[in-house]
């Protein structure tokens, strides 16, 4: 299931919504392969925390809203973003779990990632993570 969020015309946030466990569900904003540019933690962390905190806080898990660094297996195929956890009723369809808390969560997920992409873009820690960031939009 998806929540999809406008940004600006023809610019949108997809959130997809997961069921996870029983009476839980997940949050997740696809970030594909951006991160496979992080080869060598010891040295390109320091430099994440210098020019993106946010980005740094969701990496390391200790952001605030509780939005975090994970990978997703769905059909087979390995996605790698950010993610949120959010109770919903037990033993219900996906779909009865939409309540206006749930796209409050989606919504505060995709403005965590939107000021994710606006550090990497204003302040990226190395010349071709900016560059990189157009791979998001395709």
């Amino acid at each position: 299931m998806e929540l999809i969020y406008k940004v600006k015309p023809s610019v949108y946030v997809i959130v997809s919504m997961l069921h996870i466990g029983d009476g839980e569900a997940m949050l997740f904003v696809n970030w594909a392969r951006y991160f496979d540019r992080l080869q060598n933690q010891q040295v390109q962390m320091p430099k994440i925390e210098k020019n993106c905190p946010t980005l740094y806080a969701v990496m390391t898990g200790d952001d605030a809203d509780g939005v975090y660094e994970c990978d997703c297996r769905s059909d087979g195929t390995m996605y790698h973003g950010f993610s949120l956890k959010v109770e919903v009723p037990s033993k219900v369809a996906i779909l009865e779990c939409i309540t206006p808390k749930i796209f409050s969560k989606g919504r505060l997920l995709a403005n965590k990632c939107l000021k994710m992409y606006s550090e990497l873009l204003k302040n990226p820690p190395f010349p071709a993570w900016k560059d990189g960031l157009d791979e998001l939009w395709n």
